[in-house]
């Protein structure tokens, strides 16, 4: 009889413990829920479709207002623009740090329309493959974030993606540093190609 109490204080204790982590989970869940990490679109250039967003580096702010005010001139410098949009997508494709997630891949609005899927798909199975999440802001973990691209050269190239080829295309290599040296890429070369008014990246090495 006294074992069968014990037996049944034993089931009562366990079954109150199962109950409290329950109802502990779904208020934290629901406290995250409430907590979820927004991005908010601070400024853009609208005519060419590029937005700058709250979560992007100081360093990426900057680059960012140098192609506004270089694509707000009546008369576009090609070249600076080629240059702009180099680092700019390697600044934001290497900065894995501000990631929400290994979905949330950066540098897309510079990538040639037509391949943009599938270079996110390949971007998701490789180099963001390792970034855990950080809807909640809770994320510990080391990531990459660039503090610089020098552009090393830029050189005329004819280049061909589906039915079109672009005679007058870009060849780019780049230096990237890094606020840590955490063995990401240090040298990164773009091919960039025309697209209407838009020079996009169309290839990555």
């Amino acid at each position: 009889m006294k074992n069968k109490r014990l037996l049944i204080l034993i089931i009562v204790i366990l079954l109150t413990l199962i109950v409290s982590g329950v109802i502990l989970y779904i208020h934290k869940k629901g406290n995250n829920d409430d907590k979820t990490k927004e991005i908010v679109v601070t400024n853009n250039i609208e005519k060419y479709g590029y937005v700058l967003t709250d979560n992007d580096t100081d360093y990426y702010k900057e680059l960012f207002e140098k192609l506004k005010n270089t694509l707000n001139e009546e008369n576009v410098d090609e070249e600076i623009y080629v240059n702009l949009v180099s680092q700019l997508f390697i600044t934001d494709f290497y900065t894995l740090s501000n990631k929400l997630n290994s979905s949330d891949v950066g540098g897309l609005q510079y990538v040639l329309t037509s391949a943009r899927d599938n270079f996110a798909l390949k971007a998701k199975d490789t180099l963001y493959k390792s970034i855990k999440s950080n809807l909640y802001g809770d994320r510990v973990q080391t990531l990459p974030t660039v503090s610089k691209v020098s552009i090393d050269s830029v050189v005329n190239t004819t280049y061909k993606y589906g039915d079109t080829t672009d005679n007058k295309a870009y060849s780019v290599k780049a230096s990237v540093t890094y606020s840590e040296d955490l063995g990401y890429p240090t040298v990164v070369k773009l091919i960039l190609v025309h697209n209407d008014k838009l020079i996009e990246v169309a290839k990555v090495d």
